[in-house]
């Protein structure tokens, strides 16, 4: 009896064939959306195209808020918007870097209000001090930023601050005696009828560790040295206070707070005393 040949039977050709076909479809149906994304963007961006020239996105009415040094007029032109702007073409951050521009601008905002209108608001930078320095008059904000010179007859009305270098400007504010002097004025504007700011003429920077203050009505010199800010102004209204009331305001060659802790060295034309 002959014998018969063995069967062989192969396991997994049939898995194998059903995967490449899997992986095919896969194939066409992940070509076949990006096709879809794609004409689906190119349709977008004709309309977009469409819409960015269409007369129901013209700008007819742009609000401009925050003007006091700058005009209207001068933030508008600025910001390059005009009667044919297109508010869905229009770019804030452009608008804004225009804007921003101006010396006087610390920050814009841009609100678009559709279908056809714009408000830009204007946050202006308040100077607090003028700085002295090399190359002129500077107005100073309450950041420690020189932004813009000091012109006549621009209002000049504002504590001196001097002393300082464009080559010694503190990074931060932090620690720095142009921040010991910039919270030394922000006292003196809140209100008090014994220091006001508005009776603050200069405040000397020497680089080192002290800061002299000269009032408006007397120029004698008052030696604030560093540190503890916010005690030594409360600590100058009352001397001052005293010197006030006894009359001896008008004797009084200079104030020393850095004389010692919680101590106060007065000198006058016709003697020298501690108080």
């Amino acid at each position: 009896m002959q014998k018969g040949k063995p069967i062989q039977q192969r396991y997994g050709s049939g898995r194998k064939s059903q995967n490449l076909n899997l992986q095919k479809k896969l194939v066409i149906i992940g070509a076949g959306f990006l096709l879809l994304v794609a004409s689906l963007a190119g349709v977008g961006f004709i309309v977009y195209k469409a819409l960015g020239h269409s007369d129901f996105f013209q700008i007819t009415s742009t609000s401009i808020q925050g003007c006091r040094r700058t005009t209207k007029n001068l933030i508008l032109e600025m910001s390059g918007v005009d009667v044919y702007s297109n508010l869905l073409a229009l770019d804030p951050g452009r608008v804004r870097a225009g804007i921003a521009a101006n010396e006087w601008v610390e920050s814009v905002e841009i609100v678009k209000d559709w279908p056809n209108r714009l408000t830009i608001v204007v946050k202006e930078r308040l100077p607090v001090a003028i700085a002295s320095l090399d190359d002129g008059l500077f107005y100073l904000d309450q950041n420690g930023v020189a932004f813009t010179r000091v012109l006549p007859p621009e209002d000049m009305d504002y504590p001196l601050i001097t002393g300082l270098k464009r080559e010694d400007w503190p990074r931060t504010l932090k620690d720095s005696q142009l921040g010991e002097a910039l919270q030394f004025l922000k006292y003196a504007g809140q209100g008090s009828s014994i220091l006001p700011k508005q009776n603050i003429s200069e405040l000397h920077l020497d680089g080192a560790e002290n800061i002299t203050l000269y009032l408006v009505d007397r120029p004698f010199p008052i030696h604030l040295g560093s540190g503890r800010v916010g005690g030594k102004y409360n600590w100058l209204t009352k001397v001052l206070y005293k010197l006030y009331k006894s009359k001896e305001f008008e004797k009084t060659a200079y104030v020393r707070m850095d004389y010692g802790r919680n101590q106060v060295l007065i000198g006058f034309d016709e003697m020298v005393q501690d108080r």
